[in-house]
């Protein structure tokens, strides 16, 4: 088994976590788009160890939101018909700004990413983050914990309030000090979303399909059960989706 260790890269938001190269066994039986299950292979990278706040995003709009070099082509079209992107009420929602932005469309979470200096974690890079080179449901393990921040009720009900956590709160953070990849809000990843992608992904570097509809989002939100806030759980959303249910972090490549 690799270890892990802490580090603080200048061009990320915030500390991050190092993850040496490592093979495992991503996805499950569970649902049919989470299998087949197969070993891959990742080169070392890092990933953010909290989710981009509300204050570190106001920071990007501030600083960079009109750099043409930070967006993707589709991107830059979408931004200057929406030139004040989703809004600062959306994405704060009422909350601190130590808690997660939200109301973030993949093009926006993408172009903070460069910003940065790295980019949305590939759907496998997100999964071994998560829940380390073991497979396991949860970031700690395979029973539900006290105190995670997803909802227990089994009635659907709209958003009537964003309850998240801040950034650095977490009871329950994964194998290598990684926080709220279980609940809080969801995050957005590279990959385009295929039911069947698995099957065909390469077993090195999978960086899922290479054009597709939907982006794949991970991790569960404030508002999900349990079920769907699993290592291994896949839902897709629009680019162009700016929920109060979703988020992102930021990883680096270490080559």
């Amino acid at each position: 088994m690799f270890s892990t260790w802490l580090i603080f890269i200048a061009a990320a938001s915030a500390t991050t976590v190092q993850v040496a190269a490592t093979s495992f066994e991503r996805g499950s039986i569970r649902a049919p788009d989470e299998g087949p299950v197969k070993s891959v292979t990742l080169n070392a990278f890092a990933i953010d160890r909290t989710e981009v706040s509300i204050a570190d995003f106001e920071q990007f709009v501030r600083r960079a939101w009109g750099d043409d070099k930070l967006w993707s082509t589709p991107g830059i079209t979408w931004r200057d018909q929406h030139p004040g992107g989703a809004g600062r009420d959306l994405r704060a929602a009422g909350r601190r700004e130590t808690h997660p932005v939200v109301g973030v469309n993949w093009y926006e979470a993408q172009a903070y990413c460069e910003w940065k200096g790295g980019s949305l974690p590939t759907e496998a890079q997100w999964e071994r983050a998560a829940c380390g080179p073991e497979s396991q449901l949860y970031p700690w393990g395979n029973e539900e914990r006290d105190g995670v921040r997803w909802s227990l009720k089994t009635g659907q009900e709209p958003v009537m309030r964003v309850t998240t956590s801040p950034v650095t709160e977490d009871v329950a953070p994964g194998p290598d000090g990684i926080l709220h990849m279980s609940g809080n809000v969801w995050e957005w990843t590279q990959d385009w979303y295929h039911r069947d992608g698995y099957a065909s992904a390469d077993t090195k570097n999978p960086a899922g399909p290479k054009e597709g509809h939907w982006k794949s989002i991970r991790g569960g939100s404030f508002m999900n059960l349990p079920s769907y806030c699993t290592c291994t759980h896949r839902e897709p959303a629009t680019p162009d989706s700016a929920r109060l249910t979703l988020g992102f972090r930021c990883a680096y490549s270490l080559d």
